[in-house]
């Protein structure tokens, strides 16, 4: 008989196992690590900013998050400009991101239920592979010059259907990953992920258009997509919630529907963030026309706007993310959603490119300081087993609304000035955040204490969150 040696074998894998866990202490030390950033005297200290990342299937969601945020915001990008180029209209260019946004409607709620019922990695791994399946064919469409706008707007509405279902399942997966307390700093490291990729997605395709044309960009975000299904499956199983899985369609969506009934403080939030993507988001549309005609600029710097966007969301989420206080949390609320509205109004009263770049860092950080705030309030007291549809409710609003609104001041921009429209919405805004002031207790008692109570209506269908375990 012959006898293997099968120690090589055995110290290979101890090599093996000793690096994953060097690795996973260095990242544990990272994540208590204080950090002083000093200045003219001053010193602030953030203590715990990367905290989220002590727990192993969090920091593999985190960078699913990454991939897949800047692989949509390639195809926006790429999207919007190749309609704006086909027509010069940007009645057309808002046809293309109400294409994108409309599915929501539909789509969110659908998925919301497959979100309660089945493993969320798989509806997150088929998702991608739907946007691969879009994206790929506008990149084949582009080499082969076959660019007819009716096609780009159907294969937008399906890449918009599977995006969607993409960002419900991620919302929901990521609340049992970590403990309860860290849901901010879990929801903020995931807002710097996806904001952030709004600034590098942009800038790394933007030299693509300019050189290649935009079907590299189209093959850009494909691979993007397709890369973070390898993530996915790094995932550990989720732990089973210990309810009956809804089953049907229409009855688990109603349930859905009648939860927020019960609880108005979640369904404040929710309505809030539905004004603001409708108003301060939906920009889109006419942000092409804007830069060309606004500010005679050219594709690069339509592409240097762009990921600007998302380097302003970078500095707004990493403030929520050292927060820790309840009433910080309460008055950043207050402030973004202010600043929010002003930020784009000042876009809009902008003349040159200096003026521009500084209001859109503004708006980048607010409205990603808005979001992130609205998503965790509600994640913090919503039961896990409606997780999934009250999430979709939020991204029904948020997106749907959106949608809506980009085709509609792409309309409107074809009679009006882009800068009066970014003017008059981003001013509406501020008025409805004073009237929501005045008018509800709900909402002056968030700005004042930094979360919602759990007293009340709302405690009785509050469960505590599945947490996942550190390594």
């Amino acid at each position: 008989m012959k006898i293997v040696n099968q120690e090589p074998q055995y110290r290979g894998l101890q090599k093996h196992n000793l690096r994953r866990k060097f690795i996973d202490k260095q990242i544990n030390r990272l994540a208590h690590t204080r950090i002083a950033v000093c200045g003219r005297g001053r010193v602030m200290a953030i203590s715990g900013l990367l905290s989220s990342f002590r727990f192993r299937d969090y920091r593999w969601l985190w960078i699913v998050s990454a991939l897949t945020n800047a692989g949509n915001w390639t195809f926006t990008m790429a999207v919007s400009w190749q309609t704006y180029a086909l027509t010069h209209s940007s009645f057309w260019a808002g046809a293309t991101m109400f294409s994108t946004l409309v599915p929501s409607i539909v789509a969110a709620p659908i998925a919301g239920v497959w979100a309660d019922r089945m493993d969320r990695r798989y509806l997150i791994a088929l998702a991608a592979l739907g946007t691969v399946f879009s994206i790929g064919l506008l990149s084949l469409m582009s080499v082969l010059h076959v660019n007819r706008v009716g096609w780009i707007l159907v294969l937008a509405f399906l890449f918009g259907w599977s995006n969607s279902t993409l960002s419900v399942a991620i919302s929901s997966l990521l609340p049992g990953l970590v403990p309860k307390p860290l849901l901010l700093n879990a929801f903020s490291l995931q807002a710097i992920a996806q904001r952030g990729t709004e600034f590098l997605g942009p800038a790394v395709s933007s030299p693509l258009l300019a050189w290649y044309g935009v079907w590299s960009v189209y093959l850009f975000a494909g691979l993007l997509y397709l890369f973070s299904i390898v993530f996915v499956f790094l995932l550990a199983p989720p732990k089973p919630v210990n309810s009956t899985r809804p089953s049907g369609l229409f009855r688990p969506l109603m349930q859905g529907f009648s939860y927020l009934r019960q609880a108005p403080k979640i369904a404040m939030v929710i309505s809030l963030v539905g004004f603001h993507c409708m108003l301060t988001m939906a920009f889109m549309g006419m942000l092409p026309a804007f830069v060309r005609v606004q500010l005679a600029g050219s594709s690069g710097f339509y592409g240097a706007i762009m990921s600007t966007v998302g380097l302003g969301s970078i500095l707004g989420t990493l403030v929520l993310a050292g927060i820790q206080g309840a009433r910080q949390k309460g008055a950043l609320y207050l402030i973004s959603a202010v600043f929010s509205g002003l930020s784009l109004a000042l876009l809009g009263l902008s003349h040159s490119h200096v003026l521009a770049i500084v209001s859109v860092v503004l708006m980048g950080s607010t409205q990603a300081a808005f979001m992130t705030l609205s998503l965790t309030y509600i994640q913090e007291v919503v039961s896990e087993e409606v997780r999934g549809r009250v999430t979709s409710v939020y991204f029904v609003l948020a997106a749907g609304l959106m949608s809506v609104a980009n085709w509609g001041y792409g309309a409107i921009g074809t009679f009006f000035p882009p800068h009066l429209i970014m003017i008059s919405t981003g001013t509406l805004f501020v008025v409805i955040v004073l009237i929501y002031g005045i008018s509800s207790s709900s909402f002056r008692n968030l700005a004042r204490q930094g979360a919602l109570p759990l007293a009340g209506p709302d405690a009785s269908m509050h469960l505590r969150p599945s947490a996942g375990e550190p390594l």
